[in-house]
């Protein structure tokens, strides 16, 4: 038995070659080679060489103690076995933003998830390349140039990180249709432009009976928040402040679900002939959820009175009830003059606009679709008209409409936006609609505005 003699030597060997990699590449060179002596067999303490703050030996006995007592080139002089040494480590790392990220890390930038990774022999950032809500070039830029484009934007944490697709589908939400508002006549009223004022804010002359925005969140549901916040406004205008009711747009987005499509979209004209059929209860008794629910309040088309949902009633109040509101056939409003009549003897107009990406960084100012944005996608969204006026901007009258937003009152300029007004910008002056608030069956005199009731009985309004 020749043979386990031999292999426990290689086995020897193997280690001792393994233990002398443990003085590090920064130490290599001559030692045992710059003796005169050179190496030393068996054990001979004084066979050494000095080697940073200590010393190394070159004899035969330093692998049997401890590895690192070896000199460095005591293998490859003394033993004359070649030994490889490793790559000096390199730290693979990232840099992005003044940042740091280690190899195989991984880190969202915006709304694009990154990993650290190695290509074509250079560390980066490997990103997905999704078109954010918040474009960093648009939003510098505007906050660079906001004199030249007359309004001013912002970063706001909730569409930060957030796709811009994300924003089309669910922060806007109107089914619009160019074809079937061509088909839609509207209105004339007689009116002499003399009497229309330069400027008018619904607000300031009806206080707490126009609505708050409130903020529709992640739900394309503009259409049913613009259309009951309308519907809202014109009961206590048309009432002569003796409706005060908060209507629901929950009630409308759950209960309206023929043809609509709730949190992803919904057509106008059918919405106000939904509200004109089933009527509307209040806020109070059915809150926005600001997602797509079952509908929790019967239809019935000859009802005047409706049963709160179960959720919202008091554990001892098994019969709360509301009064359900109605409104009469949806009519459209046309040009500019006509808007502004509508608004001054009537209420609050409802409007549908084209949205752009710079859109969603509006903060304040009277907003213009920039060039910036051209190429991106845009989409429908529908908003409250409450009111114009003008302002002086680089020496000219810039005219704008006041317009309410349902992205909440973090949003612009606290919930509103200014655009140009006269000129059909991002096509808001193209689709204006709205409704007479059914103020009979509350003991009110109906039609205050003077307008020829058969007209309006009728036309028959299309789904746009």
């Amino acid at each position: 038995m020749t043979t386990s003699p031999t292999v426990v030597a290689i086995v020897v060997v193997a280690l001792g070659c393994a233990a002398a990699l443990e003085y590090g590449p920064d130490v290599a060179g001559r030692y045992c080679s710059t003796r005169p002596r050179g190496c030393c067999k068996g054990r001979q303490d004084d066979c050494t060489v000095p080697i940073l703050d200590t010393l190394c030996y070159c004899d035969d006995f330093c692998n049997h103690t401890r590895s690192e007592d070896c000199c460095p080139d005591f293998w490859s002089f003394c033993k004359h076995i070649d030994v490889p040494r490793p790559a000096p480590s390199v730290t693979k790392q990232c840099y992005a933003n003044g940042q740091t990220y280690k190899y195989g890390e991984t880190v969202k930038l915006n709304c694009n998830e990154c990993r650290c990774e190695e290509s074509n022999g250079k560390m980066q950032l490997m990103c997905s390349s999704n078109e954010c809500l918040v474009d960093t070039y648009i939003l510098d830029t505007l906050r660079h140039q906001a004199k030249r484009f007359g309004w001013s934007a912002s970063n706001y944490t909730a569409f930060w990180g957030r796709r811009y697709d994300e924003g089309l589908q669910l922060r806007l939400g109107t089914l619009h249709s160019k074809r079937k508002i061509l088909q839609m006549k509207p209105l004339k009223a007689a009116f002499q432009r003399g009497n229309l004022r330069r400027s008018y804010d619904a607000r300031e002359v009806w206080g707490k009976y126009i609505s708050r925005p409130i903020d529709q969140g992640w739900c394309g549901a503009s259409w049913a928040i613009s259309t009951v916040q309308v519907t809202t406004d014109r009961f206590g205008i048309m009432s002569k402040r003796a409706i005060g009711d908060v209507l629901s747009p929950q009630h409308l987005l759950s209960c309206n679900n023929l043809n609509q499509q709730g949190c992803q979209g919904g057509h106008l004209t059918r919405a106000w002939n939904w509200i004109r059929k089933f009527g509307l209860i209040t806020e109070e008794c059915y809150p926005w959820e600001g997602q797509m629910s079952t509908c929790a309040v019967p239809k019935k088309k000859k009802e005047s009175m409706a049963q709160c949902p179960r959720r919202v009633r008091s554990y001892n109040d098994r019969t709360t009830k509301t009064r359900l509101h109605r409104v009469g056939p949806v009519y459209r409003v046309a040009t500019e003059e006509g808007i502004m009549h509508e608004i001054l003897t009537s209420g609050p107009v409802q409007a549908v606009m084209k949205v752009s990406r710079d859109f969603f960084m509006y903060k304040s100012g009277v907003y213009k679709c920039s060039n910036l944005a051209s190429g991106s996608r845009t989409g429908y969204h529908s908003v409250r008209i409450v009111g114009w006026g003008e302002e002086y901007q680089s020496g000219r009258i810039v005219k704008y409409w006041i317009v309410s937003n349902s992205w909440g009152t973090w949003w612009g300029e606290n919930g509103y936006f200014r655009i140009l007004k006269g000129v059909d910008e991002c096509e808001i002056e193209d689709f204006v609609i709205a409704a007479w608030a059914d103020v009979d069956d509350f003991d009110v005199t109906g039609n205050p505005l003077g307008y020829d009731v058969f007209l309006l009985n009728g036309s028959k309004s299309n789904s746009i």
